[in-house]
């Protein structure tokens, strides 16, 4: 009942490892999925002279989803790094280093998010000239 022995992992340390592994694996799934899927609408949106509120909703959903996968990969890389990884299971640092790129990908998506032009945004009717004033 006394303190573990050197070299052997603890329960909790291939948890955590396993931990890792796992969030910082759909981390990454759901950023790769997330840029995948705004480059597949963002173009469309661009070109596009009246935009639908589906569409509108849909590209939110995406910038919403780059800043949620920031705290995702700071946990992974979190449980990374209480892992108990001395003698074999690298799967801490594979999951920190799912962590890292995820951090990166969604680093990247949020600021191409915060960056992109929202210019003509909404509905078309904002679109006309509501002020018909009289030429003088």
């Amino acid at each position: 009942m006394g303190a573990p022995e050197a070299g052997t992992i603890t329960r909790s340390g291939r948890g955590l490892a396993v931990a890792s592994l796992a969030v910082g694996a759909s981390g990454f799934t759901l950023a790769a999925a997330t840029w995948v899927a705004w480059l597949i609408v963002r173009p469309e949106l661009v070109s596009a002279w009246a935009y639908s509120w589906v569409a509108q909703a849909f590209v939110l959903v995406l910038g919403a989803l780059w800043f949620g996968l920031l705290p995702i990969s700071v946990l992974a890389l979190i449980f990374g790094l209480c892992a108990d990884t001395q003698p074999r299971p690298d799967f801490g640092r594979i999951g920190m280093t799912l962590a890292v790129v995820t951090a990166l990908l969604a680093l990247g998506g949020a600021a191409v998010f915060a960056t992109t032009s929202w210019r003509h945004v909404g509905p078309p009717v904002a679109y006309f000239d509501t002020q018909t004033g009289t030429p003088r």
